[in-house]
């Protein structure tokens, strides 16, 4: 009987991502059994698991102190679980604090065992963006490295390893094939929030965003809003939009599969949280204004750790400002009002946004039509059966 494969997500992007390389892998390698920690889009595609995935969810360098004891017992614990299932290979997906814990510990167990496998991580560390010095623990936790920008493989290859850039998944998704929408002149704009897929997030960003709506008000009397979000969710916006102003509430919600797109679909704007969501509506060419919003601990250690230019995922990937991010104390109602008026105020906003996205799509896939094909490609020398 061949032996299953772990594969480890923590958060519902890595869950779709991770669900993504188990498709790609069964079509070009047959069917495998698949074990360890995912969400539904990876039980959906045959994971068996004994774990939920949001315990690996941690936010913020505070939060991250924090939870270092709680991580460290289940690492321990799937370290156990893995060395007594002996995968043919393990794969790791984002969560990178996590992963390269758990792939470290995991190494160290294999050769008290005398038993390998090896070990492959998605999703590159953002070296590029802070902490150069993490590549050094990259490459002694891990065999092979699997990144989805094309600037990332050059970070990890000179240090000895196997580094694949195998693209970007939403560049290959046939939703973002769409005409170019014209900036709203004389008629009323319509805005997505996104105010981020955690309840840190939405308990930190909400609020200003809604009051920002109000403000915008002033300019655009019939603007309208949607809010598009998981359903786990959306108790978390509800109770913020009881706190806010009734006319700063009037907006719509949608928790129903599709609901970004369907909102990205209307949209002459989003005012959005930075993270992957960013690429995705500019993926979809929509223009607009990003924010963040932490604890006060973790703003002050971001800032001495990250480069501020390379936060936002487009704008780090074109080398230019596709949209401009407003951090900690700059993200007030007043200042993203005043940022997001002068995207709506612009009409030549939509026809640059629809330029950036065909960009994006040409630098994501690397010269390839199928995301799958890079991923089987990546893996073959880890799955191909032995020679002879």
């Amino acid at each position: 009987m061949t032996a299953p494969i772990f594969i480890l997500a923590g958060e519902p992007s890595g869950d779709k991502l991770a669900a993504s390389l188990m498709r790609a892998i069964g079509t070009a390698h047959g069917p495998q059994t698949w074990i360890g920690v995912g969400g539904p889009a990876m039980t959906a595609g045959g994971l068996k698991t004994h774990h939920q995935m949001d315990q690996l969810t941690v936010m913020g360098f505070g939060a991250a102190l924090t939870a270092y004891p709680r991580l460290s017992k289940f690492a321990d614990r799937l370290v156990d679980e893995i060395v007594a299932a002996r995968p043919r290979l393990i794969i790791t997906v984002d969560v990178k604090g996590f992963s390269l814990r758990l792939a470290t510990r995991l190494r160290c167990r294999m050769r008290a065992t005398g038993w390998t496998a090896p070990i492959i991580h998605t999703v590159a560390p953002t070296v590029w963006a802070w902490g150069a010095w993490r590549r050094h623990r990259v490459a002694k936790a891990v065999d092979g490295l699997l990144c989805l920008f094309p600037f990332e493989p050059d970070h990890f290859t000179p240090l000895g390893m196997v580094a694949h850039f195998i693209g970007h998944p939403e560049a290959f998704n046939p939703v973002y094939d769409r005409p170019a929408r014209p900036s709203p002149a004389g008629v009323a704009p319509h805005i997505v929030i996104l105010p981020g897929s955690r309840r840190s997030e939405i308990r930190n960003l909400l609020s200003p965003m809604l009051l920002t709506l109000e403000h915008l008000r002033i300019t655009y009397p019939g603007i309208t809003a949607t809010i598009p979000t998981l359903p786990s969710m959306r108790a978390e916006i509800d109770a913020v939009m009881r706190q806010v102003p009734d006319d700063a509430a009037r907006v719509t919600i949608d928790a129903e599969d599709g609901a970004l797109f369907r909102a990205l679909g209307n949209a002459h704007a989003v005012l959005a949280a930075s993270g992957t969501v960013t690429l995705q509506t500019a993926l979809y060419g929509v223009p607009g204004v990003a924010c963040y919003v932490t604890s006060g601990l973790s703003a002050a250690i971001g800032r001495r750790l990250v480069r501020m230019d390379r936060v936002i995922l487009p704008n780090a990937i074109l080398g230019r400002q596709v949209y401009p991010f407003l951090f900690q104390e700059e993200a007030t109602p007043q200042e993203l009002t005043g940022a997001m008026l002068k995207v709506l105020g612009d009409a030549d906003a939509g026809k640059r946004a629809a330029d950036d996205a065909l960009e994006l799509r040409r630098v994501l896939r690397g010269g390839s039509d199928s995301f799958d094909a890079n991923v089987a490609q990546a893996f073959a020398p880890w799955l191909a059966p032995p020679e002879g």
